[in-house]
């Protein structure tokens, strides 16, 4: 642990809470296998969830320092995946946050989200979010398709997963106006007349900006 820098002073990543000081890095692997959905259902195959859209950036030129994250990067790269999958952002419930737990980025990723979402609708607190780093770390280069199995597995068994150690906001985040609240305890996801929808975030350090809805 290093003041000021991104990994956790008590090996655990309290991700969008006032007392997060940083992540805590792990290894893992994921697999998922990816088919066309019409070639999925005229193979019979088991359809866990259907990727309605993505989109991916760099935010390097737009970046304050080499581990700080751009909120223009990140802004531009969910706006466009909300785009491609043509939906709603109000119909997304759930939000799988890259969420690392630093004092700067958490702040940053809230603001990016609120300001996409923002295009879509003025509702406040109705779209939970999450990071399974706060469960088993920063899996570093699977971080992303550990963040997309928890979402996919979200939708599958209706369910959504607590994040852990949260419990006050970090102060320079305002999740009051946003459209987001940290889901803290298992919660049946309910609808409201449309399909289970979840987004889901992964930054890379060096810029890679992505996000799937």
């Amino acid at each position: 642990y290093q003041e000021g820098g991104i990994e956790s002073p008590d090996g655990h990543c309290r991700a969008f809470d006032k007392n997060s000081a940083g992540t805590v890095f792990s290894n893992g692997a994921g697999l998922v296998v990816l088919k066309r959905l019409s070639d999925a259902v005229r193979d019979n195959d088991t359809i866990y969830a259907v990727i309605k859209g993505y989109a991916l950036n760099n935010d390097g030129a737009e970046k304050t320092s080499y581990t700080a994250p751009s909120f223009v990067g990140q802004a531009s790269c969910i706006a466009s995946a909300l785009a491609f999958a043509d939906v709603n952002a109000e119909t997304i419930d759930y939000l799988e946050a890259h969420g690392t737990g630093t004092k700067l980025g958490d702040p940053i990723e809230i603001a990016a989200l609120t300001n996409a979402y923002r295009s879509y609708t003025d509702k406040k607190q109705y779209c939970a979010i999450g990071s399974v780093k706060t469960n088993i770390g920063h899996t570093r280069i699977a971080s992303g398709i550990a963040s997309f199995l928890k979402a996919v597995l979200a939708i599958k068994y209706k369910e959504i997963p607590p994040t852990l150690h949260y419990q006050s906001p970090n102060p320079e985040i305002n999740f009051v106006d946003s459209p987001f609240y940290v889901n803290t305890k298992l919660r049946h996801w309910k609808t409201n007349g449309h399909p289970r929808r979840a987004g889901l975030s992964a930054f890379g350090i060096g810029g890679t900006t992505t996000h799937v809805i």
